[in-house]
C-alpha cells in the first residue's frame, strides 16, 4: 500500500519538479492544487516562514494576518533588490527562485507562441504602460534617448509612460486607407531623418478602424539609422499572424524590446507584464531601471496563470479566439444589414467595427452598458478615439479577444441588436 501511495504522490509531484527542473511552458496544464504546492514549497523558503528567525529589520516581511499573507502566495518579502528587480534577495530565496522560474518559464512561452528568435525576458510587476516606461527609461539612461517617435494611438497609457520616463514624445500621423486608419510609413521616415537621440514605439493591437503598425519595414529603417525600436504587443500573444509579424521584424531588422499584457494575454489579473528581447544586454538594462523592490502579486499570478494553461491549452484558446472574432464578424455583418449600415474592412483580429451613422453614439454606449454588455466603445464620426482626425464615420467596435466564449458574442451581439432597435436616428 506504501509503495503504491508512493507511485500516486511521485504523479502528483513529476510536473512540479519538471517545471523547476528545465523552467519551460509545459505543454500539458497543470492543476491548481499542482501550483498551490509548488508555490507554498518556494515561499516556504524565506528567511520570514522561519521559526527561529530573529528579525530586527524595518521590513521582515511580517504581514497583519494569515490572510494578508495568502494574498501573495506567501511570498511577503516581494522580488528583487534596490536597484535590480530580478536580483536575488538573501532573506527571499524562494521568492528570488520564483522570479527566476516565472520568467524564463514566459520566455519560453513567447517563445513556442511564435517568438522563437527571442531569448531573454523579465517578467515585471507593472502594467503594460508602466512597463513601457521602464523599457523607454533604461534607454534613455544607456543610450541617450531623448525622443519616442510614436505613430498615433488615441490611448493614454502608452504616452503617460513615454512622459513618465522623462521623454518627448513625437507623434507621428496616420493616414485613411479604405475604412482602415494606419500609419504613415513615409512620414514616420521622414520624422525618422530629422530626430536625433529618437527612439521609436510601434503597436501591434488596437482597436478597429486601426490596423498594426509596419513593425518589419520599420523595423528595418531602425537597423539602418541605429534607432532603438519598442513594440507595444499589449494583447497580440493570442494572435499567430501578430506574432510572425513581429518574428519577421526581428529577423529583418532591429527590435529592442517587445513588452506584452499578462492579463491580456494569459488570463491573469492586471498588474503584470511580460518584456523579451533579442538581447540580454537590453533586459539587463529594464531590470536594474526598476526602483526597489516589488510586489510578487503580479509575478506569482503570471507564473500560475502560465503553468494552468499549457501550449495545448493555450492554442486551444487561440483556435477558439479565432472562430468567436469570425462569429462576431457574421453576426454584426447581419445586424448592419438589418439596420442600413455596415461592418468596416479593416484587417484586425481581434476587434470588429461596424458604422452607426447617424446614431448617437453615446447613446448607445450607454444602453448596451446598462445591457451589462462590458468592453465595446462606440465612437462619434471625428471624435476622439480613432487614431485619427475626422475620420468619416460613427462606429460601434466589440472585440472576442482570447478567453472570450461564444456565449459572450452572441450575447453581447444580441444586446446590441435590442439596443439599436430601440434607438432612433435622432437620439
Amino acid at each position: 500500500m506504501a509503495a503504491r501511495g508512493k507511485v500516486t504522490l511521485e504523479a502528483l509531484l513529476a510536473p512540479v519538479k519538471d517545471v523547476l527542473n528545465r523552467r519551460a511552458f509545459p505543454e500539458k496544464a497543470l492543476t491548481d492544487s499542482q501550483v498551490e504546492l509548488m508555490l507554498q514549497l518556494l515561499s516556504s523558503m524565506d528567511s520570514d516562514k522561519d521559526p527561529d528567525a530573529a528579525r530586527v529589520g524595518e521590513r521582515e516581511g511580517r504581514t497583519a494576518s494569515p490572510l494578508v499573507s495568502r494574498l501573495s502566495a506567501g511570498f511577503n518579502h516581494g522580488v528583487g533588490r534596490s536597484g535590480h528587480i530580478a536580483a536575488p534577495q538573501p532573506k527571499a530565496i524562494g521568492a528570488s527562485l520564483m522570479q527566476q522560474v516565472t520568467d524564463t518559464v514566459a520566455v519560453d512561452a513567447i517563445r513556442k507562441l511564435g517568438l522563437d528568435n527571442v531569448r531573454y525576458g523579465l517578467v515585471a510587476p507593472l502594467s503594460t504602460g508602466m512597463s513601457i516606461a521602464l523599457v523607454l527609461a533604461a534607454l534613455r539612461r544607456e543610450m541617450r534617448v531623448r525622443n519616442v517617435l510614436y505613430p498615433r494611438i488615441d490611448h493614454l497609457s502608452p504616452s503617460r509612460g513615454i512622459a513618465f520616463a522623462g521623454l518627448e514624445e513625437v507623434r507621428a500621423p496616420t493616414r485613411i486607407d479604405g475604412d482602415a486608419v494606419r500609419a504613415d510609413l513615409g512620414e514616420l521616415e521622414r520624422l525618422m531623418s530629422k530626430q536625433k537621440a529618437t527612439a521609436v514605439l510601434l503597436t501591434t493591437t488596437f482597436f478597429s478602424p486601426r490596423e498594426s503598425d509596419p513593425v518589419k519595414e520599420v523595423a528595418k529603417l531602425c537597423a539602418d539609422r541605429g534607432s532603438p525600436l519598442v513594440i507595444n504587443n499589449a494583447y497580440g500573444v493570442q494572435s499567430e499572424e501578430i506574432m510572425r509579424s513581429i518574428r519577421s521584424a526581428i529577423d529583418a531588422g532591429r527590435v529592442d524590446a517587445v513588452v506584452q499584457s499578462s492579463d491580456k494575454n494569459f488570463l491573469s489579473p492586471v498588474g503584470g507584464s511580460i518584456v523579451v528581447s533579442p538581447s540580454k544586454e537590453v533586459v539587463d538594462w529594464v531590470s536594474e531601471t526598476y526602483a526597489g523592490r516589488a510586489t510578487a502579486g503580479p509575478i506569482v499570478q503570471t507564473l500560475a496563470a502560465l503553468l494552468v494553461t499549457g501550449t495545448e491549452r493555450y492554442n486551444q484558446l487561440r483556435r477558439e479566439q479565432t472562430a468567436n472574432r469570425l462569429l462576431l464578424q457574421e453576426r454584426m455583418e447581419t445586424i448592419a444589414g438589418e439596420i442600413g449600415r455596415r461592418v468596416l474592412s479593416v484587417k484586425n483580429p481581434v476587434s470588429c467595427a461596424m458604422t452607426i451613422d447617424g446614431m448617437n453614439a453615446e447613446d448607445l454606449g450607454a444602453r448596451l452598458y446598462n445591457l451589462r454588455v462590458t468592453g465595446p466603445r462606440a465612437i462619434s464620426k471625428g471624435a476622439q478615439g480613432s487614431c485619427i482626425d475626422n475620420y468619416p464615420h460613427s462606429y460601434i467596435v466589440m472585440n472576442a479577444a482570447i478567453g472570450a466564449s461564444q456565449k459572450d458574442v452572441e450575447e453581447a451581439t444580441s444586446k446590441l441588436n435590442r439596443a439599436l432597435s430601440s434607438s432612433s436616428p435622432e437620439l
